[in-house]
């Protein structure tokens, strides 16, 4: 004889299907009332960005940049490094030195390269980094560590658009390309004597 479930086993699974369902319907409508929201907060300051007032574009691009919403700091930094105005070049580097903790250069040899350079960017594999330590954003002022002389701190400068650093042997003179991208010169003495072209990947 074959026997049927009773019905009152069935109810308790029915119910929690059912608020399960209810759940996950109101969790994806306010995923998305959430993105929405934050979609139309960055298209205000993305307006604001591109204000013909100075004043208003940098202070809309400094709070975006220091804000906690990873895609709205994307999409200042993204605005900020390839403006027009150099103003806001410069806080979006500043901004760059203040989120980041290694800061990597790829190193390539001058037009003449000697002996001794072609020696240095294979015993450094054309690379040249250091970690970032504190930033003083009202100065500009840093410090930092590793490079050719790890066990040191050492200091850099960043003036506008510019970036200069001093460590044991090698001093570095940089200024912010197209985009992202600062491109200058490491120049060197000692161990590493030799003036390398190089490049730093901001974004």
């Amino acid at each position: 004889m074959r026997w049927s479930r009773p019905r009152h086993y069935l109810l308790p699974s029915l119910i929690l299907f059912t608020l399960s369902t209810g759940t996950l319907a109101q969790s994806a409508e306010e995923l998305l009332k959430e993105i929405n929201a934050r979609k139309e907060r960055i298209n205000q300051f993305r307006a604001l960005l591109n204000d013909p007032d100075q004043s208003t574009r940098l202070a809309a691009l400094d709070v975006m940049l220091k804000s906690d919403d990873l895609a709205m700091k994307e999409v200042a930094y993204g605005i900020g490094f390839n403006s027009a105005d150099d103003a806001m070049r410069a806080l979006a580097l500043k901004g760059k030195f203040r989120d980041v903790t290694v800061l990597p250069f790829k190193l390539t040899a001058g037009e003449t390269e000697t002996e001794g350079e072609k020696g240095t960017l294979q015993k450094l594999a054309n690379s040249y980094s250091f970690k970032l330590g504190e930033f003083h954003e009202d100065t500009g002022r840093f410090t930092f560590s590793g490079g050719d002389y790890p066990p040191t701190k050492y200091d850099g400068q960043i003036s506008g658009t510019g970036l200069e650093f001093q460590s044991r042997y090698c001093q570095g003179y940089f200024n912010l390309g197209d985009s992202a991208n600062l491109i200058g010169e490491l120049r060197c003495s000692g161990a590493f004597e030799g003036t390398y072209n190089a490049t730093a990947r901001l974004q």
